[in-house]
């Protein structure tokens, strides 16, 4: 058993600890246990663009299977749930991902951990409360992953921002939040120490950004496509064709701190976070990745329909001695969405870029440009069944597909239609 699973099922145990301990010391009216989750079953129109996780250097979840686009039936997502509250305080939450589609070439899990962690919520007055996490978990970045197994509400695919964080950014860690209510206003102040993510930036060198819906186990496999650089003669005959994101692999801490303001007009977040990865290091597997990246995101409601939301990302990550890999990285988005009755409409738009600035661009080119629009349709049948339909058009120029033979310019289009059902 490697590092990576040994510490997945050591923090499974400690969930189902917390939640069977509860059982021992609740009272009357505690322990309570919720079990939910939901399915995602998912057809899927493409281009001939190969995807990234078909091992290509297309943007979008999925892609074409032969020289033509293809059209595919998925179970995209199933999510299994589990809360376990042993007081108004204390509880505990899993989150477990079922893939339908294990690759075993490359030894994925059938059933992997998205996010286990204790959480503690003391409230010392109505004006101050804390709030303590220890676990695994996605840091509050997002603004749009808001619903149940980290989803979202507005649009089947997520930004590029968070689509990177879910794919290559999850920590072990621990986390303390200071919480002030004051005039109808929330004031937070958080931060947290955290480990298992050194090789973060990785995918944004090596393939990019991408935009998809896709949440990375913390045991899973992530493929890169065979550019010049990972071959047995280029810069890294190390690295294998695959990227294990939430790997330990110099023994150094990172942290993240963040800042919040909420209140009825306007919801404000920003957070600065460091993997403090040794960029000289190589387990043998996987190279440690030093990146860092801060993220801004605002999300204004306008009466009781619509909505805009909004994320700023700028990062840097190097790796290797002397900076062998050194790239600058940002994106933003900008998102706007109407709900009427049990419909919604949302439209998005997505920047992203990628600056190569090691000595290197010659033989191992990461520079990167382009930009995507997204537009979803939704409807609730019930409060428990969503139908989605989304169209998602990704135009990005990356110089090195031209070293592989495909076109350095590449518009991508993508037709998807969601049915997910909660339980």
């Amino acid at each position: 058993m490697d590092t990576t699973t040994h510490l997945k099922m050591k923090f499974l145990s400690i969930v189902f600890f917390c939640i069977f301990s509860s059982c021992a010391l609740a009272d009357d009216e505690f322990p309570k246990l919720q079990f939910g989750g939901l399915i995602d079953v998912r057809f899927a129109k493409t281009d001939e663009a190969r995807s990234w996780l078909d091992g290509g250097l297309g943007k979008t979840r999925f892609g074409s299977l032969g020289e033509e686009g293809s059209e595919l039936l998925r179970l995209s997502q199933g999510s299994l749930l589990l809360t376990a509250a042993a007081s108004d305080d204390l509880s505990a939450r899993l989150h477990v991902n079922i893939d339908a589609e294990p690759n075993r070439d490359r030894n994925r899990s059938r059933i992997d951990l998205i996010e286990g962690f204790i959480s503690y919520r003391p409230v010392f007055s109505p004006q101050i409360r804390f709030r303590f996490r220890g676990g695994v978990f996605f840091p509050p970045v997002s603004l749009e992953n808001r619903e149940a197994a980290w989803t979202s509400p507005f649009s089947i695919t997520s930004s590029a921002i968070n689509s990177w964080i879910g794919e290559e950014v999850r920590v072990t860690a621990a986390e303390a939040n200071f919480i002030l209510s004051h005039n109808s206003s929330e004031y937070s102040l958080g931060g947290a120490v955290l480990g298992n993510n050194d090789p973060a930036g990785t995918l944004l060198a090596w393939r990019g950004w991408a935009l998809h819906d896709r949440q990375t186990g913390f045991s899973d496999r992530l493929p890169l496509a065979q550019i010049p650089a990972l071959q047995p003669d280029g810069l890294f005959p190390e690295q294998p064709d695959f990227v294990e994101p939430f790997r330990e692999v110099d023994g150094r801490l990172g942290f993240y701190g963040t800042v919040g303001i909420r209140n009825k007009h306007f919801e404000l977040n920003g957070i600065y976070y460091d993997n403090r990865g040794q960029q000289t290091k190589f387990d043998g597997v996987q190279y440690a990745w030093e990146t860092d990246f801060i993220n801004v995101g605002i999300d204004v409601p306008i009466g009781e329909h619509l909505e805009f939301i909004s994320q700023y990302m700028s990062g840097d990550s190097r790796m290797g001695f002397g900076d062998m890999v050194h790239i600058d990285f940002d994106a933003f988005y900008v998102l706007a969405t109407a709900t009427i009755d049990r419909y919604r409409l949302t439209a998005r738009y997505d920047d992203f870029r990628v600056h190569d600035k090691d000595a290197f661009q010659a033989i191992d080119d990461n520079r990167e440009n382009g930009n995507a629009w997204t537009f979803a349709w939704m409807v609730h049948f019930a409060e428990k069944h969503r139908l989605a339909v989304e169209l998602l058009r990704v135009e990005s120029d990356r110089p090195v597909r031209g070293s592989i033979n495909l076109p350095i310019r590449q518009i991508e289009w993508q037709l998807q239609t969601s049915f997910r059902l909660r339980f």
